[in-house]
């Protein structure tokens, strides 16, 4: 018999009542029995996204869980948020879609729910602001071409459109019923535990009252539900040091025997500059030729205390197979997803680095229900600690800009990562004004950073 949304709601209340549900919120409201079945389904997300990188294979494990267990997990996310929002006010939005298809969204800060709201329609993705955006037009004009295919337009000819009713939309259907509001009269940071392809939405430029979302909140795409409740799930800005950063940047990729490929003058520019203000050695810098696959793994491996890996190169997405379809390209070969799983990053075992995917397409890849698998968790699930992935194919321009605005929020104003995106994303959106295309195209993926923990030049090593 199919699953109504009635029998669906009815069965969540009966689970619900059997467990003991603690008061966690400001007026003391019971749970909602619907947020329990999602905790219950995102813990079991989070060991199939652990499968899946161990074996290649995705199969989320039973769904029977302790009803004080599940509660208890609610409670843990409560107790997290106020201990990290010290310095910054933190929030987390967790999302899940029911068996119906509808997507539930439920705010919490340190005091527990505050916020909940349910789409207006079943949630099916986030394809109709990517259509708003022409995301897949640019894309053509930008993404490689098989050797011996026809070429695309160029990317004068694809105009961007005015995507603000759809992306009205898209804030109902993310941030449902008092959650956008409550975002609206508030500002910090916002941690999310996404659905679906929810994680994958540009939510910098969401319109929040007469503002946008990055006019008040950074953002961290979370890859699991432990990263919510566990205090070792962290990271540590005070790790960065630009100077033992390992940089690559516009590898030379002419003989590559399957695509052709633009060439990428503003990621060199970018590579050149950062390694230029930072002082980068020139062994960590790799361009052109000198790009290759096994260099890359090699400076890894050989600079197993570098704090940054920076890839400034072209990307691919494969929704199919993320791990064996999905690549940076560089200059004798790509650095697929399933290079990621073998176990030769042995430092990051306790050193976790920042990743910065200057690149298309790296916070794509396949959908699950509990979020997207691509290159960005691979990179997580590898050991780094964060990632700078993007979302769609964007120009070299506008990538150059942003990247080189984030390195000055990042490394020289000393603002955790997440922060640092933000304001980058704000620098660029003066440039690109009517254009979130160009500026809110990338995202931060990973564990959020240590509350008031920044950046101190003066006290790293040289």
């Amino acid at each position: 018999m199919p699953l109504t949304r009635r029998r669906f709601v009815e069965g969540a209340a009966a689970l619900a009542a059997t467990a003991p549900l603690p008061t966690v919120t400001q007026s003391a409201a019971p749970l909602d029995p619907r947020l329990l079945l999602a905790i219950r389904d995102h813990l079991g997300y989070s060991v199939g996204f652990r499968r899946k990188f161990a074996t290649g294979t995705y199969a989320a494990p039973g769904r029977a869980r302790p009803q004080n267990q599940l509660a208890g997990t609610v409670r843990s996310i409560a107790r997290r948020l106020a201990q990290i929002s010290d310095s910054e006010p933190t929030c987390a939005l967790i999302h899940w879609r029911d068996p119906d298809g509808w997507l539930h969204g439920w705010l919490l800060d340190g005091t527990g729910v505050i916020a909940t709201g349910t789409s207006a329609k079943p949630y099916d993705s986030m394809a109709f602001l990517h259509d708003a955006l022409r995301v897949d037009a640019r894309t053509a004009t930008r993404a490689p071409v098989r050797r011996g295919s026809p070429r695309p337009p160029p990317p004068s000819v694809v105009r961007p459109t005015d995507p603000r009713a759809q992306f009205a939309r898209a804030r109902d259907t993310l941030l449902p019923g008092a959650i956008g509001a409550v975002l609206a009269e508030r500002s910090g940071r916002l941690l999310l535990l996404p659905a679906r392809d929810t994680g994958s939405a540009p939510y910098a430029a969401m319109p929040l009252g007469d503002a946008m979302l990055a006019d008040r909140w950074s953002i961290v795409v979370l890859p699991d539900i432990e990263t919510l409740t566990d205090p070792r799930r962290v990271y540590e800005p005070r790790t960065l040091n630009p100077r033992n950063a390992l940089v690559v940047g516009n590898p030379d990729l002419s003989r590559d025997p399957a695509y052709e490929w633009s060439d990428l003058p503003g990621a060199a520019e970018e590579a050149q500059a950062f390694a230029k203000v930072f002082g980068v050695p020139s062994a960590r810098l790799l361009t052109g030729k000198a790009a290759t696959r096994e260099r890359v793994l090699a400076g890894i491996d050989n600079y197993g205390e570098a704090s940054i890996v920076y890839l400034a190169t072209h990307g691919l997405a494969n929704s199919v197979n993320p791990m064996d379809g999905s690549f940076l390209a560089l200059a004798d070969g790509h650095l697929y997803g399933r290079d990621l799983r073998t176990p030769r990053f042995q430092a990051w075992a306790a050193w976790h680095p920042l990743v910065i995917l200057s690149a298309c397409q790296t916070a794509l890849g396949k959908t699950f229900d509990g979020g997207t698998y691509g290159v960005a968790r691979g990179w997580i699930s590898a050991g780094a600690g964060q990632v700078v992935a993007s979302l769609w194919n964007v120009s070299d321009t506008a990538t150059q800009l942003l990247m080189l605005h984030f390195a000055e929020h990042a490394f020289l104003k000393r603002q955790p990562p997440e922060e640092a995106l933000r304001l980058a994303q704000l620098d660029a959106r003066g440039t690109y004004p009517n254009d979130p295309a160009a500026w809110a195209s990338f995202t931060l993926f990973g564990a959020p950073s240590a509350s008031g923990q920044r950046l101190d030049l003066r006290a790293l090593p040289r």
